[in-house]
């Protein structure tokens, strides 16, 4: 999805760009069910969490102007988000987070700490012991939708050329491909996902970041579900109402783990904890089970900027669970960055690779 972002603007600003993916446009962590939209807490307040937040308000006209122009519906709603309170002490700091959501957000989006149960029915009675938080400025896209639309929108650019099931093995000054081409750019973005930390550093590419595995699933309820009903979020579970009608959940991290896009028992019971959460999941179908892979970059933080000592290659990846909300932007520096020209809104500090990475020589292996 960076990939795709990062094509359009380039193309958009009058470059002539070559797309490559080592699989089909939207594989991976970018074709997923989930498509949530969370907002960091809003205390604490950094440059990280700022950036996130100009990324959650700029998003929804990004993604207004992709749906004009190509007839694809991204699936996206600002629902926001019900998070049950289950004891005193959460209730203690869930007010210190409506109160820095009052200081941090712009007026007519809030954190409010309410009473009881505010979705009967969508929320278990069960489970809000101490309340519930809801904020008004989560919402949720339906990511293949997001996907479609920045494909087709690249697609229709005479200036992007789309090289699909090509696998870059070495990304010098050249780049280098499995069949044996070699391409030679101007500049060059790597958006690869966690494809990405190998080509930079190929004898240790943990240094640069990892993949961290997700499971989630499209339930299909036994009765009609308002898609406008708010994100359920409850100690790392997440139910999604989505425009088609089908219910999200999800999802596992998974540091650890053999088969990367094969679902097992940790889904089946993340599903049970989402139905015990959600009483409208009572006897759903299971529409589909999903499991891939997302960028993190070593330290959390996304990476966005020139690899130090290759001013002609700039990183936009590891965005991890945010990058959705934050991709456009990503893309929009990275982009700016490629052209020697300063991005349109400042990278935070933590985001350039220059404040975390060394230089590296970046010659990886030819070999598969």
């Amino acid at each position: 999805m960076v990939g795709l972002w990062c094509a359009l603007i380039a193309a958009r600003r009058g470059a002539t760009v070559t797309l490559i993916e080592k699989r089909k446009c939207g594989a991976g962590a970018s074709g997923g069910v989930l498509g949530a939209l969370m907002p960091h807490q809003p205390v604490g307040w950094n440059a990280k969490k700022q950036f996130q937040l100009d990324g959650l308000l700029s998003l929804p006209g990004r993604i207004a102007d992709l749906e004009r122009a190509t007839g694809v519906d991204c699936g996206y709603r600002r629902v926001g988000r019900l998070m049950p309170i289950a004891h005193a002490e959460k209730r203690r700091q869930s007010a210190q987070w409506a109160y820095g959501a009052r200081r941090n957000w712009p007026e007519g989006l809030d954190w409010t700490v309410l009473e009881g149960n505010p979705a009967p029915g969508w929320l278990a009675d069960t489970v809000p012991v101490h309340g519930c938080n809801r904020d008004t400025l989560a919402a949720r896209l339906y990511p293949r939708g997001l996907v479609g639309a920045l494909g087709a929108a690249v697609s229709a650019m005479p200036k992007i050329r789309i090289k699909e099931q090509a696998e870059a093995i070495d990304v010098a000054d050249e780049i280098g491909l499995f069949d044996g081409a070699v391409l030679a750019p101007g500049a060059t973005i790597l958006a690869a996902g966690t494809g990405s930390f190998p080509l930079v550093d190929p004898a240790d590419p943990h240094r640069i970041g990892r993949g961290v595995k997700g499971q989630g699933a499209l339930l299909a309820p036994a009765a009609p579900v308002d898609p406008g009903l708010p994100i359920l979020f409850d100690r790392g579970v997440y139910v999604i109402a989505h425009d088609s009608g089908h219910v999200a959940v999800g999802s596992t991290s998974e540091d650890s783990y053999a088969a990367p896009e094969t679902t097992d028992s940790q889904l089946d019971a993340l599903i049970d904890k989402a139905s015990a959460l959600c009483p409208a999941l009572d006897g759903a179908r299971i529409a589909e089970r999903w499991a891939g892979v997302r960028p993190r970059a070593a330290g959390r933080e996304p990476l966005v900027g020139p690899l130090p000592g290759r001013a002609r290659l700039v990183l936009a990846t590891g965005g991890f669970k945010i990058t959705f909300a934050i991709a456009h932007l990503m893309a929009e520096a990275a982009v700016a960055l490629a052209a020697g020209e300063p991005p349109p809104q400042a990278l935070p500090a933590a985001f350039l690779p220059e404040s975390r990475l060394r230089e590296t020589s970046l010659t990886p292996p030819r070999s598969a």
